[in-house]
């Protein structure tokens, strides 16, 4: 194989590509990103862990068709350093080596069998998908939206992804880690004559999220299989494996009406909560809501460090009560909504509390569990 191709289009690929490789797996192949030619002016990189498999196309001026595998580590230190705006690559057929020019400078390095490399395309495949298109950005926000509320504990393996459910032409999202839930609502280009459910791996949203950030495709398509899953672009294409399980019926977890509805200025709450937390308990990270009359006291206290107070005004017109949180996780919510205000559904100090933000038609919801008071 020989190819020339621009520096910023060979780093481009190799930044897409290279947080997939494997650097401790068994196989030393998949430390290596594969590099094949797909036309006369364009090549494809590709990596995978065997868990997820990542393609992306590039334009590059291919003098002889073939294919190389190089360490991801090592070419992404090369073309870092290298000074002129031209690349080329040759293999040495004898040897299975490569040989990389830039300018004055040369580099021979080692390469492994391209075919050893795990198949990661799914051109030939013959199974059927089910297909779903969105809008890149509204999607990445709402995965970012929901994930933090993902279970970190791997002995529950379907809390360690996020459920998708695809019905009509909605799409919904939820995660949850037992102690609180996340779930949005979006709507999809593709209506589904269907119900589809599936759990999408934490790691692989994650990573679809960082894809999104480096292409300017305005919608991604989803495809989806029996075990796994592929996040399309144009010129790119992200695969991987679905955790196998049935999801909790966390629909049921959601309270079908709170009867005290509290409005607060999101910002000042956050703020609020970032003060009184610095004499929160660091072993339950408790801090204590007393809601009054058109005011919300926040309160934490430590027995060997001291205690910490703030009031903000909010609308409040039911009876006083005093109920407490994780401090951590109200944050987190908090965090993840775009609006002004924030609503706040109770029926109970110890039943299961909604925080939304006002005004806002995607069905965002974060649901927290309160701790008892002490």
């Amino acid at each position: 194989m020989e190819i020339i191709l621009n520096k910023e289009d060979f780093s481009n690929g190799i930044k897409i590509v290279e947080k997939v490789t494997s650097q401790k797996a068994i196989q030393p192949i998949l430390s290596n990103i594969l590099i094949e030619t797909v036309s006369s002016d364009r090549i494809r990189f590709c990596a995978t862990d065997l868990n997820l498999a990542i393609n992306y196309k590039t334009k590059a001026q291919v003098e002889k068709e073939g294919s190389i595998t190089l360490s991801a580590r090592k070419i992404s230190e090369i073309v870092s350093k290298l000074s002129s705006s031209e690349i080329t690559l040759k293999s040495i057929d004898e040897t299975n080596n490569v040989k990389i020019k830039s300018g004055k400078t040369e580099f021979d390095l080692i390469s492994l069998n391209p075919d050893e490399f795990p198949k990661t395309t799914n051109e030939t495949s013959q199974e059927e998908y089910k297909t779903v298109v969105l809008n890149k950005n509204e999607f990445s926000k709402a995965i970012k939206q929901v994930i933090f509320a993902v279970s970190q504990q791997e002995t529950q393996a379907v809390l360690t992804g996020v459920c998708f459910t695809i019905e009509g032409n909605i799409l919904e999202l939820a995660a949850t880690d037992g102690n609180r839930l996340t779930r949005i609502q979006k709507e999809i280009k593709t209506p589904s004559d269907e119900l589809i459910n599936f759990i999408v791996p934490s790691k692989t949203l994650q990573e679809v999220q960082r894809i999104s950030s480096l292409v300017e495709d305005e919608d991604i398509t989803l495809k989806i299989q029996k075990n796994k899953i592929l996040f399309e672009f144009e010129d790119l294409a992200f695969q991987s494996r679905l955790i196998d399980g049935v999801y909790p019926k966390y629909q049921q977890l959601i309270p079908a009406a709170n009867d005290k509805k509290i409005v607060i200025d999101r910002a000042e709450l956050i703020n609020s909560i970032e003060r009184v937390s610095i004499m929160v308990n660091d072993r339950t990270n408790v801090v204590k809501f007393n809601f009054t009359q058109g005011q919300l006291e926040i309160m934490a206290d430590t027995p060997e460090a001291g205690r910490s107070k703030d009031y903000i005004d909010i609308e409040y017109n039911f009876d006083d009560m005093l109920t407490a949180f994780n401090y951590r996780y109200v944050l987190d919510g908090l965090k993840n909504m775009d609006s002004k205000n924030v609503e706040i559904e109770i029926s109970d100090v110890l039943a299961a509390s909604i925080f939304k933000p006002q005004d806002d038609n995607s069905n965002y919801i974060c649901l927290i569990m309160p701790v008892k008071v002490q």
